[in-house]
């Protein structure tokens, strides 16, 4: 007996850990600083150093960056920054994990604040969301056909049946995580006075989009570039400049094509700014460079045909079964949610231009529901703006935006799997006169499901000689009536004969014997 196998290959998540850390650490006002009137900002960027699997836990080391803005009357210069950093080593536990398998690492800000103890020394405060898994690829070895000839290709060979089934199931075909640096300069505009120092930057990308291409992504979108800085010019104490660039950029990945189904997640790394100066030696170069974090995964949808069952009027077989576990791919969804809403500045000191705004969403709670994902989350924006108030001419208005939203998916049930992005694409913040503004903001969500099922599978087929004693004790002939509806194949083999035969002597058509019919069924014995 000669098998011919097909190869199917499986991806899961064996398990998952979701944890938060806080983060605590004073700071101290360096020298060269002057006293801290007011917090204006406070940002934060983690890194993560190395993460380790260990027996049933990860060991996670990483840095939180932070930098905040402020404001002093202690100086000229009215604002002023701090940057430090909180480094962590922790473990978190992952039941089925052992030493040196693959872990990924997913890290959130959920909160990050400074607050003072006198003007000289601040309290940082963080809260870090940690989300780990291990995910696995099994390796399944399953029977597509076999044969007691050399032809391997023949299904049914003299004396022996087969029955085939096609199993549809969506395999991940490339898993890559790479990094891409976009480095560029940007001169002032005319109207704009030179650098002295940069106070505060923010490199943001927006209108993310990614194309698979020929052994590689094609990614663009574009970037939006704030810098606050003070400038050579005296007579004024805080400038800013804001624009925007495109980035069009082809990221390689060997052996993803077109036709394959991508989930492709973007995030922002590193970011550096710095000012420099030109020909005419006048810093008025802004040079900077952004690193974009990018999490591939490619799939394909496939279908492959493999043995159901097995007999033999030649000899006895016993196909043996195990039973793996796949995913099929319900459906890959994305839509846009616009927000909008007027707020009251409740503060003294009066808008008097709008700089910059940031922001990022908390989902709070996702379920599945009808036909879908319902979201409830909060998008939070700091609002950077200057005042009317020159000892105060800076100040940050924290907004809150909250949103209930459902990203379609048909057939999603609560025991299916799935993976959401989601981003801030578009923020326009509207000054409507010195204490009223109006946002208006778009929200990307996107969510990629898949649906978990079992098959079974034949892995290997026991071959005996025919059982002669039994083989004498089964009728010839035999009278079957139908209890019930029953697929004709599944006759022949449990009465030891052929399809064909039944066909042939009942004079039947299709492949189903309906509740009530009446069959003559005739032993068959071949190939001794």
């Amino acid at each position: 007996m000669e098998l011919k196998t097909a190869q199917i290959t499986s991806n899961q998540i064996v398990c998952h850990s979701d944890t938060q850390i806080t983060l605590e650490n004073d700071m101290n006002v360096p020298d060269s600083k002057p006293d801290i009137d007011k917090i204006i900002k406070i940002e934060g960027n983690i890194l993560s150093n190395s993460v380790v699997a260990l027996d049933g836990r990860a060991g996670i080391k990483g840095t939180l960056d932070y930098f905040i803005l402020y404001t002093s009357s202690d100086d000229i210069v009215p604002v002023h920054n701090l940057s430090g950093s909180i480094n962590f080593d922790e473990s978190v536990g992952l039941d089925e994990v052992s030493e040196g398998d693959d872990i990924d690492c997913h890290f959130e800000i959920d909160d990050c604040q400074a607050n003072l103890i006198n003007s000289r020394k601040l309290s940082i405060n963080a809260i870090i969301g940690i989300h780990c898994c291990k995910p696995v690829s099994d390796n399944y070895e399953a029977v597509s056909s076999l044969s007691d000839s050399e032809d391997i290709g023949m299904t049914d060979s003299e004396g022996l049946y087969s029955k085939l089934k096609n199993v549809a199931y969506t395999h991940l075909v490339i898993s890559k995580n790479d990094i891409h640096r976009i480095y560029e300069e940007i001169n002032l505009p005319k109207a704009k006075p030179n650098i002295d120092s940069i106070l505060y930057y923010n490199i943001r990308p927006l209108n993310i989009q990614t194309k698979v291409v020929e052994d590689g992504v094609r990614l663009m979108g574009d970037l939006n570039i704030f810098v606050l800085y003070t400038p050579e010019n005296e007579e004024r104490s805080l400038e800013y400049f804001e624009t925007e660039a495109a980035f069009d950029e082809i990221i390689n990945c060997n052996n993803c094509n077109e036709d394959m189904i991508p989930d492709i997640d973007v995030s922002v790394g590193s970011r550096e700014l710095s000012g420099k100066p030109d020909e005419d030696g006048e810093n008025r170069i802004i040079s900077f460079e952004l690193t974009l974090k990018l999490q591939m995964k490619f799939y394909e949808n496939k279908e492959t045909q493999i043995l159901d069952d097995a007999y033999s009027t030649a000899m006895e077989l016993e196909p043996v079964r195990k039973t793996m576990s796949l995913n099929r791919l319900i459906m890959k969804n994305q839509s846009v949610l616009r927000l909008s809403e007027q707020f009251n500045i409740d503060n003294q000191d009066k808008i008097l231009q709008i700089c910059n705004t940031t922001g990022k969403i908390t989902i709070d709670e996702q379920q599945v529901v009808k036909d879908g994902i319902q979201l409830d989350g909060v998008m939070q924006l700091d609002v950077l703006y200057m005042t009317e108030n020159d000892s105060n001419p800076l100040s940050i208005e924290k907004v809150v935006m909250p949103f209930r939203h459902v990203i379609e998916i048909d057939g999603l049930s609560p025991e299916c799997y799935y993976e959401l992005q989601f981003e801030i694409n578009n923020i326009n913040v509207m000054m409507l006169d010195s204490s009223e503004i109006e946002v208006k903001a778009n929200i990307t969500l996107c969510a990629i499901a898949f649906s978990n099922f079992e098959e079974n599978y034949i892995f290997d087929v026991n071959v005996e000689p025919l059982d002669f004693e039994r083989l004498h004790k089964l009728p010839g002939i035999v009278g079957y009536y139908a209890i019930k509806d029953t697929p004709v194949w599944d006759i022949a083999k449990k009465y030891r004969t052929t399809v064909e035969s039944i066909s042939q002597l009942n004079d039947l058509s299709g492949d189903i014997v309906h509740k009530g019919e009446k069959l003559l069924l005739l032993k068959m014995v071949e190939g001794i």
